[in-house]
């Protein structure tokens, strides 16, 4: 398998109003300049793999005028709407609410809204269920859906959030589901995700076993620009380290792919595939270094973390 995007992930701004613990992006008011992103946007589209784009952050909403000015762009490229990840707490009132998500309908917009809504976020149900009910209103009954982090259990506790009105809610705390897995609560898709962690933090070596290979194909294949214009092929936490950066908004697409293609952390987890390097090549690196894992490490994306800060030079 080979790195070929298919998609383009603006993570818009590093802004966010909240502040979640399980969140590893430094939050600033950092924002992507839109001129810049609308002319990446065609150079990108020369790669006729290219055919949709999304919106992260930070949190994309608190940048409007780049979410309308982008969703415009693409519709005139004749490109696909992925979705836009919002953790849905950033209005102030209803009527802010509701003109906002007006503005971006307006511009034609007709992608997902991907709600991400756990007790890491700490919403209150009230001003979600307000959220998910403006969102259909405005773009339709099937254009949200949620994102939830499962969080450790702690014995004797109790789940955050309680049902309203019969609205669906993120599962109870605790337990385990596979990723990417849709639920289906009140025909909202409920995407349970288990909690990630970075590789210095030692939950992420106590998994039973070790992680599933599956050459990045689940969050990779992305061209995903951070807010400082740096790009990354995928977007995995990981995708902060400058071990996976393949250039910048302001390099040409070429040069971003040939940077891609002599990547080693992109030759690592799209063709070698992690699980082999682990086995094989980075056994003989810490014999060398006389240092040993911590433990086994069941996310994929904690065990690159680990690999992009401490074993892959990118000098």
């Amino acid at each position: 398998m080979t790195f070929t995007p298919t998609e383009i992930i603006f993570s818009c701004t590093r802004a966010c109003n909240l502040h979640c613990s399980h969140c590893f992006i430094n939050r600033n008011p950092q924002k992507l300049n839109i001129e810049d992103a609308k002319n990446f946007l065609h150079q990108a589209k020369a790669l006729q793999s290219i055919e949709k784009i999304g919106f992260s952050g930070g949190e994309p909403f608190l940048y409007l005028e780049f979410l309308l000015a982008l969703t415009k762009e693409a519709l005139s490229m004749d490109l696909l709407f992925d979705q836009i990840m919002t953790n849905g707490d950033w209005w102030q009132t209803k009527e802010d609410l509701t003109s906002t998500l007006q503005k971006l309908y307006d511009a034609g917009y007709d992608g997902k809204i991907g709600l991400s809504w756990d007790s890491y976020h700490e919403q209150t149900c009230e001003r979600m269920e307000t959220f998910i009910k403006t969102v259909e209103e405005i773009f339709g009954k099937e254009s949200i859906n949620i994102q939830t982090v499962i969080e450790e259990k702690k014995e004797g506790a109790a789940p955050s959030l309680q049902p309203v009105n019969g609205l669906p809610l993120p599962p109870e705390t605790g337990g385990s589901a596979p990723r990417n897995a849709p639920l289906l609560q009140n025909d909202i898709p409920v995407y349970k995700l288990p909690c990630t962690y970075p590789s210095e933090d030692p939950r992420a070596w106590q998994a039973r076993r070790w992680f599933k290979e599956d050459y990045c194909e689940g969050p990779g294949h992305i061209l995903y620009v951070h807010a400082d214009g740096n790009i990354a092929p995928c977007c995995g936490f990981a995708n902060e380290n400058p071990a996976l950066f393949i250039g910048t908004i302001k390099d040409s697409i070429s040069d971003i792919m040939e940077k891609a293609g002599q990547n080693k952390m992109i030759k690592l987890c799209y063709e070698e595939g992690l699980s082999h390097f682990r086995r094989h090549g980075l056994k003989k690196i810490l014999r060398s270094k006389k240092e040993k894992l911590k433990g086994k490490c069941g996310d994929i994306c904690s065990f690159c973390d680990y690999i992009c800060k401490n074993i892959i030079d990118i000098d």
